[in-house]
């Protein structure tokens, strides 16, 4: 049972495992989807159903509260104010929450229990479990500052810095228990991230935006990558890669093309091999072709689960293979068969 941090430098926000929640807007029409790392997925009401972008997962209305199902089959439930009360996953593991002001209890299936407190942002602000008790903190700007670790009576603290005065919500390093500074970022004008370092310099990565819209990444080792992009539904997409492949970027010199959902229709390898691919109207992957147009073209088809993100068929050129699954999403069988 793990409770992980995640930072995102658009709003300069810490959140956590169990901090997905949902946007509702007064008259419910619009509600937002917030993962734990702040990623938010857009869903607007019309003709009875809540419309969001395909392949994003589905939202649907209780009469008790909400249900976000994503791609990845797990299943997050809400109250009717758009707070996390149950984890579902594929796996069986499941989560409920119980709140009490900003204390929250995560109690898991087999009784083991993590109680911590948020603010308002869904930011952490303490943590115990099993004798282990951490305390965040944060500065006036509510950018995390340090965080305090308190097992068998031993403390250990960690730091955060944020010194970029043009946007003090960045996080350029981070320092260790033992008080060395092992991350460092910088950031240019627009805030955008141009470097990445660890100590001594280890692991420097170097990114430059170039005026035609592409970018150029520089690793350790002096190797240059290109990526190139097309806007979409109003995300960027990589429409190439362009770099000798190495073990560090075996998809370089790559291109991609998209439909007007941002879903990849084609995608050209170095070799010039082309895998093409169509989905349904949920966004779910029908079939995808590989080397298409050669002798050697494989062709995969899935067949999904009408109402889950699971698939109940597959088949290729040397077998067919079917999946079942019990009401919470776990596979309880798999049969193949040899075309």
């Amino acid at each position: 049972m793990a409770f992980g941090r995640f930072y995102n430098s658009l709003d300069g926000s810490w959140r956590h495992s169990y901090s997905a929640h949902l946007n509702i807007t007064s008259e419910s029409e619009y509600v937002s989807f917030v993962s734990e790392d702040g990623k938010a997925i857009f869903y607007k009401f019309s003709e009875g159903v809540y419309v969001g972008d395909s392949g994003n997962g589905s939202l649907v209305r209780l009469e008790a509260g909400w249900e976000y199902s994503s791609p990845a089959n797990t299943v997050y439930q809400f109250d009717l104010t758009g707070r996390l009360t149950s984890v579902t996953e594929a796996g069986s593991i499941q989560y409920t929450l119980a709140y009490a002001g900003r204390e929250v209890k995560v109690i898991v299936l087999n009784g083991q229990v993590l109680t911590f407190t948020e603010d308002a942002r869904h930011q952490p602000l303490s943590f115990s479990s099993e004798g282990v008790i951490i305390n965040y903190k944060y500065d006036a700007d509510l950018h995390l500052t340090e965080v305090e670790r308190v097992q068998n009576g031993v403390t250990a603290r960690k730091h955060y810095h944020y010194e970029d005065p043009r946007n003090t919500g960045l996080l350029t390093g981070i320092t260790d228990e033992r008080g060395v500074r092992f991350a460092t970022w910088s950031y240019d004008e627009k805030g955008r991230a141009v470097s990445s370092q660890h100590s001594d310099g280890a692991g420097l990565t170097q990114v430059a935006y170039n005026t035609d819209g592409s970018s150029t990444v520089t690793n350790e080792l002096g190797k240059t990558t290109i990526y190139r992009y097309q806007q979409i539904g109003g995300i960027k997409r990589v429409i190439s890669i362009e770099g000798e492949p190495s073990a560090n970027c075996p998809a370089s010199n790559s291109a991609y093309t998209y439909d007007d959902r941002g879903l990849m229709l084609t995608k050209t390898d170095a070799k010039g091999l082309v895998t093409t691919y169509t989905y349904d109207d949920r966004g779910l992957e029908v079939s995808r072709t590989e080397a298409s147009g050669t002798p050697v073209a494989r062709t995969i088809t899935t067949e999904w689960d009408p109402a889950r993100f699971l698939p109940v068929k597959t088949v290729d050129d040397q077998r067919i293979t079917s999946y079942r699954y019990d009401d919470q999403g776990r596979e309880i069988s798999r049969q193949s068969v040899a075309r």
